[in-house]
């Protein structure tokens, strides 16, 4: 498909995961794709696309950094043009319930998982709007709906992160940017956040997981990169404000 050919898109927390899989959806329909992240491991995703005969390229981006947003910008228009989508991935969990996180912990989840994506979201509007419009997609995750002991500053960034979303969709509708804002929510997904270092999906804790989704499956990372590419697409001219859930109807359970 080639649906997004011309556009220009950044992909955060690109290196692996949810986000490699986005940034090779991306591609696969046609956009120039920038896979920004922390990890080194980013030139690796970046350079196997680029090897399948796409147009990407990797960037250092600290998502807290309104300086390396700035950087990453520059170096997405100058090397293929206005951005036109924007997907802010890039996200953190620390697993201590709520008598044992610490103020620190959670203000780290929240600089990344919601900060991260406001400074994204102001960051790229200006070359969205000189390129007479665009896509952002937010990753959000089903524990907006599903509460979570384990993860509660999680749980709390990526609900911060739906409101934000919707804001941000009413404002740009409001002032004819022809800018749409959605998020996403994945449900559980084999990436390495889930499954730890080579966990395989016959492991009892994996098993345990599988049987609690209705589909019996973990999601895997091109499944919800077919979402956003949707979402950023005018397939979904319409949309704005969404929440969008790719769970295996976890969340209806």
């Amino acid at each position: 498909m080639t649906r997004l050919h011309g556009r220009t898109a950044i992909v955060t927390g690109a290196a692996r995961g949810l986000g490699a899989g986005i940034a090779q959806a991306l591609a696969e329909d046609g956009a120039a794709v920038v896979l920004a992240d922390v990890l080194p491991q980013v030139n690796d995703t970046a350079a196997a696309l680029a090897s399948a005969g796409h147009r990407t390229l990797a960037v250092h981006l600290d998502v807290t950094s309104e300086e390396n947003w700035h950087l990453a910008l520059t170096t997405a228009v100058q090397s293929f043009g206005e951005v036109s989508i924007l997907v802010n991935n890039a996200g953190i969990t620390i697993n201590k319930d709520f008598e044992s996180v610490s103020i620190d912990e959670f203000r780290k989840i929240l600089d990344v998982n919601l900060l991260g994506a406001f400074r994204g979201m102001q960051a790229v509007l200006p070359s969205m709007k000189r390129a007479g419009g665009g896509a952002i997609i937010n990753v959000a995750s089903t524990t907006t709906d599903q509460i979570l002991s384990i993860a509660p500053c999680y749980g709390a960034s990526k609900s911060a992160l739906a409101n934000l979303t919707k804001s941000a969709a009413l404002h740009c509708a409001e002032q004819g940017y022809g800018i749409r804002v959605n998020s996403v929510h994945p449900g559980t997904h084999a990436t390495p956040m889930v499954m730890g270092d080579g966990m395989a999906t016959e492991h009892p804790a994996a098993r345990a997981i599988i049987e609690a989704i209705p589909m019996k499956r973990m999601g895997q990372p091109l499944e919800l990169g077919r979402v956003v590419a949707f979402l950023a697409s005018q397939d979904a001219s319409y949309m704005t404000g969404a929440e969008v859930f790719s769970d295996g109807g976890a969340v209806i359970t």
